[in-house]
């Protein structure tokens, strides 16, 4: 019995493991499939350019995926489509890329204006995720980005919002909406 008794030990750890990596597997799915068609299709197709951005820069890919979301409803907007723009960066005088110029919707404080605006538009989607990667980790404006841990969203949503990113005064509120909403935190 006495050398039985470490293979059962053993034994029942291993099953015991095993149970715990099922039921957070069966988490995992229950939680996808609670997401929309266009948010599943969108973090499928682009899980590879998600996880290569938070990789080289260490933007939690939920923030990722949040701004990609709202800026490109999920990659079906015109700026997607026509521009490869899913963060819907605009250029800036310094910009030295193509051009995407449209009517856009913008908040003036409280009310919200239609202006024409041109965005960054990329050859292809990839370019659209480094750009924004480089936007974020590049610009003093969103230093503090660089000091906030990954599960910090909070910290992370209003950061890009006091930093100007978006002219909608509910930015971080929406963002943090779409990561709730979509349990984006548990993409891994």
């Amino acid at each position: 019995m006495k050398r039985l008794q470490p293979f059962i030990h053993y034994s029942t750890f291993a099953l015991g493991l095993i149970l715990v990596c099922s039921f957070i597997s069966e988490r995992n799915q229950a939680a996808a499939a609670e997401r929309p068609w266009k948010v599943r299709a969108y973090i499928q197709k682009h899980d590879f350019l998600a996880e290569a951005l938070h990789q080289e820069t260490g933007i939690p890919k939920a923030i990722i995926y949040a701004v990609a979301g709202l800026e490109s409803d999920w990659g079906r907007s015109e700026l997607a489509k026509h521009a490869n723009n899913h963060f819907g960066i605009k250029s800036k005088p310094e910009w030295r890329g193509l051009e995407y110029c449209k009517p856009t919707q913008e908040y003036n404080g409280q009310q919200m204006v239609t202006q024409n605006d041109c965005f960054r538009k990329y050859p292809l989607i990839r370019r659209s995720y480094e750009d924004f990667g480089d936007f974020l980790m590049q610009s003093e404006r969103y230093a503090i980005l660089k000091t906030l841990e990954a599960n910090d969203y909070t910290g992370w949503t209003d950061a890009i919002q006091s930093g100007g990113y978006a002219t909608d005064p509910e930015y971080a509120h929406k963002l943090r909406g779409i990561i709730w909403r979509y349990r984006l935190t548990q993409i891994p």
